[in-house]
C-alpha cells in the first residue's frame, strides 16, 4: 500500500491539520522546536530578563546585554572606562552567561559602546508605543460613490474615524 503525500509547509505537515485554531504561542514552540531552536529561545529570554543576576552586583551596573549574533554574545557598556573594565571581565562574563545557558553556547564576547542606544535591559515592552494620532486628509468625505456598494461603506467607515463618530460601527 503506497504512502499518501501530504503538502508541507514551513516544516509543518499540512495533511495531519486538526481544523481547529491553536494558540499562536503553542504553534510558535512547535516550530521552534522542529527547526531545534525551542530550548535556546526560551533560555536566552530568560538570560536577558535575569541579566543582573546572572552578571553580579560587580558586573551588572558596567554590563548592558545588546543581543547576540550566533555565538557572540553582544555587550554595550556607557563609557570607556565601562569598557576597559569589561575588557578584563571578558573570561568571567563568558563563563557566568554560559553556566546560566547550561552549555557552551557563547564562544566569544564583542564589546560596544553604547552611545545612546537602548540595551535588552532598558527596553520596556510591556507598553505598545503610543503613535500620534494621522492628521485628517483634505477633502476627506467629500468622494461620492454608489450608496449601495461596500466601497460606499468602506469609505464612510473610514470618515468616521476622522470625524470622531467610531461608535457607528
Amino acid at each position: 500500500m503506497e504512502k499518501k503525500q501530504h503538502r508541507r509547509f514551513a516544516g509543518f505537515d499540512l495533511g495531519h491539520r486538526s481544523g481547529r485554531a491553536t494558540l499562536l504561542s503553542e504553534g510558535l514552540d512547535g516550530w521552534l522546536a522542529s527547526h531545534g531552536m525551542k530550548g535556546r529561545h526560551h533560555m536566552l529570554t530568560a538570560l536577558w530578563q535575569n541579566w543582573d543576576i546572572v552578571m553580579g552586583a560587580e558586573l551588572a551596573p558596567l554590563a548592558h546585554p545588546l543581543g547576540h549574533r550566533g555565538d557572540i554574545l553582544l555587550i554595550g557598556g556607557d563609557d570607556s572606562c565601562a569598557m576597559q573594565e569589561l575588557s578584563y571581565a571578558v573570561p568571567e562574563i563568558l563563563e557566568r552567561v554560559n553556566a546560566f545557558m547550561d552549555e557552551e553556547y557563547f564562544r566569544k564576547v564583542e564589546l560596544h559602546l553604547l552611545l545612546g542606544k537602548d540595551s535588552l535591559r532598558r527596553v520596556d515592552i510591556t507598553q505598545a508605543p503610543s503613535l500620534p494620532s494621522p492628521p485628517r486628509p483634505p477633502r476627506l468625505g467629500k468622494l461620492k460613490l454608489p450608496p449601495d456598494s461596500p466601497l460606499a461603506a468602506c469609505y464612510e467607515a473610514y470618515v468616521r474615524i476622522f470625524d470622531g463618530d467610531e461608535e457607528k460601527n
